[in-house]
C-alpha cells in the first residue's frame, strides 16, 4: 500500500466502527510569517544526518531533564520524556531551550486522533532551525513505548524513508480511540507488524493510535494536562487539518 505524505481517511466498515487516521508526518512549508528578533547566526557546526547521533548523545548528557511543562492556546500539558529514546529526549530539551518551540503552530489537528505541532511557520523558527540544522533522527521505536492516549511521539517524512526516521522538529500528541481484536488483526496485516498482548489488551480498554505503532518513535507521555488535548483537536479545521484559528504552543519550561 502506497503511504504519502497526506493520506485519505477511509472508513473502516467491517472492523467494529474503526477510523484508519492519515500518519502523522512533515508538513510542507507554509508561509506564516510572525515578525521577532532574529537570533545570531551559527558560529557551529550544524547538526545533520550525519554526526545527528553524536551531537545528540553529547548534548543529552549535558542536559539530562525529562519533565517539561508546554503552554498552549488550550491550556497547561505537562510531559515526561523516555530516557530509554535518548535521541529524541535530547532533541526535544534542545528544541525547547533554543525557543524553537515557543510559538509553535498546531499545524494538523484531527479528532480522535492527535495533535500535530512544530515545523518552520514563521521566521524566528526558520532562524533558529539554521543555528540547529536540518536533520532527521534515527527511529527508537519499541513494543514498549506505543500510542497511548498522551503518548508523544515524533512525525516524519513517509517518502524514501525506509529507516523511518524521525522529522527534527514537528511532533504530536495522541488523543486516540478503542480498537477491536479485527481491528489491529487488520493493521497488523498492513503495516507488517504484530501487537504484543499488553498493547491489545490496552488498545481494547483504553484510547490511542494503534494504526501507526512501528512507524513513529514514541519517547514521552502527558503527566498532567490531558484535557487540553481534545481541546486542540475539537476545533473547526480546513482540508488539510489545520485549524481555522490557529493555536499554539504559547511557552514551554523545562522542570528538571
Amino acid at each position: 500500500m502506497l503511504k504519502n505524505t497526506f493520506v485519505v481517511f477511509v472508513l473502516l466498515v467491517f472492523f467494529s466502527c474503526q477510523e484508519e487516521n492519515p500518519k502523522p508526518v512533515v508538513h510542507k512549508s507554509v508561509t506564516k510569517a510572525i515578525v521577532e528578533p532574529l537570533p545570531p547566526k551559527p558560529t557551529h557546526d550544524l547538526i545533520t544526518d550525519e554526526n545527528v547521533v553524536e551531537r545528540l548523545t553529547a548534548y543529552g548528557k549535558e542536559n539530562p531533564e525529562t519533565v517539561v511543562d508546554i503552554y498552549t492556546t488550550k491550556g497547561k500539558i505537562k510531559i515526561r520524556l523516555f530516557k530509554d529514546t535518548p535521541l529524541h529526549r535530547a532533541n526535544f530539551i534542545l528544541l525547547a531551550k533554543s525557543g524553537y518551540l515557543t510559538h509553535a503552530l498546531f499545524s494538523r489537528v484531527d479528532e480522535q486522533f492527535m495533535a500535530q505541532f512544530g515545523g518552520s511557520y514563521d521566521e524566528l523558527q526558520k532562524d533558529i532551525q539554521d543555528t540547529l540544522g536540518v536533520y532527521t533522527i534515527p527511529a527508537e521505536m519499541s513494543h514498549h513505548r506505543f500510542h497511548k492516549r498522551g503518548a508523544l511521539a515524533a512525525a516524519r517524512s513517509y517518502s524514501n524513508n525506509p529507516e523511518k526516521r524521525s522529522a527534527c522538529n514537528e511532533m504530536y500528541f495522541v488523543e486516540g480511540l478503542k480498537y477491536s481484536d479485527i481491528s489491529l488483526d487488520h493493521y497488523e496485516g498492513e503495516n507488517n507488524y504484530t501487537f504484543t498482548k499488553v498493547q491489545r489488551d490496552y488498545y481494547n480498554n483504553n484510547p490511542g493510535a494503534a494504526h501507526i505503532d512501528g512507524e513513529h518513535t514514541v519517547f514521552g507521555q502527558i503527566i498532567q494536562g490531558f484535557s487540553a488535548v481534545p481541546k486542540l483537536t475539537h476545533v473547526e479545521t480546513d482540508s488539510r487539518d489545520w485549524p481555522v484559528t490557529d493555536i499554539y504552543v504559547d511557552s514551554v519550561v523545562v522542570i528538571k
